[in-house]
């Protein structure tokens, strides 16, 4: 590991990527006064989602073999999954005579689907190259590494690689953008707001941590005032350190940088609480909210390009589905559905991207009380400049043994990871070049899905 990286890795969470003269950004005409302005806001999932039991199908036929399975879970839900009951969906014609709805408590998901400003993107998962059921079975097939693991399939999602990858897609696509000038190198590029800081962490792009919106603070400096709080602020902000020593001077570098960039973020955002929209008190819904008040800032803190990680966890519904997952599900739609209000009502719809991941699908069996472990999942995606109103890729019949169940109704994607993040990283403006460099084995797939306008 470079030098470079050594320190960037090594300091403490307050650390980031920030050199001081990026943050004079405030000074910079081009970059403040700029509407060319772009956020990816990943939703992460962890655990899990069953898709099956979110996207599910609506026309008679399919409804009634799908209800057939799911038997011994369906006669628990206090909110029944009849037909009447469901938000129906738009379908493709491609689909034929099968009809897709969603789940009852996704009201507002059903609408933003609906009125074109969501797509669904099915089936998508960790590929190496296409794959069928034969292929399995024959072991010809070439397969990602730790299949059906939370840890490994969170962290493939995140960058290509098992537990122990050190760079997410995310990040490298806001490395390309400031390496080729499209995006500005600021230390509020990346931002966490609960964890998964490997999907947007590069190469030179570091995360912001915030927690419950805000940064870091040096508790010390709340108790104290007067000449003791001046001293030790200068003394947090490394003012008037030097060093002969290169590790020295990278360190003080390092703490100054930190220090004022979480003085900008306190100027610039922490004041800035007030949203027009009631987010609810979830915590999807106020990390959300946090996120909306960063993108309504972007101005003052001086960046083109953001990326966000945003999380909600239980989804590993292995026992009491029936119960778990319609809470999430309602969480999951209360809080998107705000962000959505939020973003039109200050006119940044158009310049957000916000889409899902998580570990894996799960199983259409039922495991008594649950689900277990699958492969390929259905994702949400929504903005002004998504081509919603419609279903990419595929949603395999909600039946056994067809060419991409591999065992227990475990879906095998027909999307690659992969494919689902170049589209993004398209959006944001990095060239086809580097985005087959940043995703090498795009080459193994024809052309992916295009959901982005």
């Amino acid at each position: 590991m470079n030098r470079r990286n050594f320190l960037k890795f090594g300091s403490a969470s307050l650390a980031t990527a920030a050199t001081l003269s990026s943050l004079n950004v405030l000074a910079n005409e081009s970059a403040s006064n700029s509407d060319d302005y772009k956020a990816l806001v990943c939703v992460f999932l962890y655990g899990g989602m069953d898709n099956y039991d979110t996207i599910i199908p609506f026309d008679d036929v399919s409804y009634q073999g799908w209800a057939a399975i799911r038997a011994p879970l369906l006669s628990r839900y206090a909110t029944s999954r009849t037909q009447s009951n469901l938000h129906a969906l738009n379908t493709p014609a491609r689909f034929g005579a099968r009809k897709f709805a969603l789940a009852p408590e996704m009201t507002q998901l059903a609408a933003l689907y609906n009125q074109g400003n969501m797509a669904i993107v099915g089936n998508v998962g960790p590929l190496l190259a296409p794959t069928q059921r034969a292929m399995i079975e024959a072991n010809t097939a070439s397969l990602p590494a730790r299949l059906f693991s939370h840890n490994d399939q969170q962290s493939t999602w995140m960058s290509g690689s098992p537990e122990g990858a050190q760079f997410g897609w995310a990040g490298k696509i806001s490395d390309a953008l400031v390496q080729g000038n499209i995006a500005n190198d600021s230390p509020f590029s990346a931002i966490t707001m609960s964890s998964g800081e490997l999907l947007i962490t590069g190469e030179q792009t570091a995360p912001y941590h915030l927690i419950g919106g805000n940064p870091a603070d040096i508790t010390v400096l709340k108790g104290v005032s007067g000449d003791l709080k001046a001293q030790l602020e200068q003394h947090f902000a490394a003012t008037g350190e030097h060093a002969s020593n290169l590790l020295k001077q990278d360190m003080i570098a390092k703490q100054q940088s930190a220090y004022h960039a979480n003085a900008l973020y306190k100027s610039s955002v922490s004041s800035n609480t007030e949203t027009t929209t009631a987010f609810p008190n979830s915590f999807l819904g106020q990390q959300l909210a946090s996120v909306a008040n960063v993108i309504s800032s972007h101005q003052q803190l001086g960046t083109n390009r953001q990326v966000f990680m945003v999380t909600l966890g239980g989804f590993d519904t292995h026992s009491d589905q029936a119960r778990e997952l319609p809470e999430l599900q309602t969480t999951l739609d209360q809080a998107i559905g705000a962000f959505a209000s939020e973003l039109q009502a200050n006119g940044l719809f158009d310049k957000v991207t916000l889409f899902t991941a998580s570990d894996f699908g799960r199983t259409l069996a039922v495991n008594g009380d649950g689900t277990d472990h699958g492969w390929g999942s259905h994702h949400f995606v929504m903005g002004g400049a998504v081509n919603g109103g419609t279903i990419y890729g595929d949603l395999p019949p909600a039946e056994f043994d067809h060419s991409l169940d591999v065992g227990g109704g475990r879906l095998i994607p027909t999307i690659s990871t992969e494919q689902y993040a170049a589209n993004f990283a398209s959006w944001m403006g990095v060239n086809e070049t580097e985005i087959n460099a940043l995703f090498p084995t795009l080459g193994e797939f024809g052309e992916r899905p295009d959901f982005m306008m």
